[in-house]
């Protein structure tokens, strides 16, 4: 018997009706969560969690504590089922991955999805841990759902985007910072140390010292009282100053620059109107 062809094309149209099928769902999912209407509810959730997370703290809210935990459990379903969205949503935001899992792992292990994991902690952990100790672990991982507010702000995107375009920059710069403090601190723990071998008692209080007079804080618990101590950390001090000014002075011009050029184009998008 010859093989009929529609029995081989059959379920290849099946399989690619499927697939069309699933990926008009995907994109469905993806316009949801891309609308206002979505962002402000999901956003509200996260302000009130952070804000009960706060008022939880004070003696006063006592009798309220059992109205913010519900909050929190009510807010840390929202999350739950934003996240499954957004898993199932990933194929269409990361639309470079041809096959649709490594597309959800590749969110899943990003900045947002993990913070968005931690959101989810509270609904999944009280039904693992109930009572016990191990449940303020869970809160204590849960203050992470501040860094959400960064996919809702438009002011925070912009900063990551300033400090992607200077991010070489900032490199080379924060690495000569980092070079300045590990010989100063080293240095200062072997000029200091047997003038005063309790406060430096090893290298790693020489790294403390020199953050502390590289940032001008001078919380003052460390201070050299050696003659060359005190001129390194004088000179350490000024130098920190210099240092410190350069990737602010990177990230601010990047910033203007690119204020700069939105304006620029705002106004060529009204000349051709």
């Amino acid at each position: 018997m010859k093989n009929n062809p529609n029995n081989v094309i059959s379920p290849i149209r099946e399989k690619i009706t499927t697939l069309i099928r699933h990926e008009k769902l995907y994109r469905s999912i993806h316009r949801q969560l891309m609308k206002k209407w979505f962002q402000y509810f999901v956003l509200f959730f996260i302000i009130g969690s952070i804000i009960s997370i706060i008022c939880g703290s004070f003696e006063e809210s006592a009798p309220y504590r059992n109205w913010l935990y519900l909050f929190n459990y009510l807010a840390s379903f929202v999350f739950t089922i934003e996240y499954g969205l957004r898993i199932a949503a990933a194929p269409v935001q990361y639309a470079q991955y041809k096959n649709p899992w490594v597309a959800r792992l590749h969110y899943i292990f990003s900045f947002y999805g993990l913070i968005d994991f931690v959101a989810v902690l509270p609904f999944v952990g009280i039904y693992i841990y109930k009572e016990t100790p191990n449940i303020h672990l869970v809160v204590l991982a849960y203050i992470l759902i501040i860094f959400k507010l960064i996919r809702y702000s438009r002011s925070f995107q912009m900063i990551g985007t300033v400090l992607k375009t200077v991010k070489e920059e900032l490199i080379t710069s924060y690495t000569a910072c980092g070079i300045m403090l590990g010989f100063s601190g080293i240095l200062m723990y072997y000029i200091e140390r047997n003038a005063q071998p309790n406060a430096f008692e090893n290298i790693g209080d020489g790294f403390w010292w020199a953050i502390v007079a590289f940032t001008t804080v001078g919380y003052g618990d460390i201070y050299p009282i050696t003659p060359i101590g005190r001129l390194l950390s004088s000179l350490i001090s000024l130098i920190g100053i210099a240092m410190i000014a350069i990737p602010t002075g990177i990230i601010s011009s990047a910033f203007m620059n690119m204020l700069i050029e939105k304006k620029q184009k705002a106004e060529k998008e009204k000349e051709k109107q």
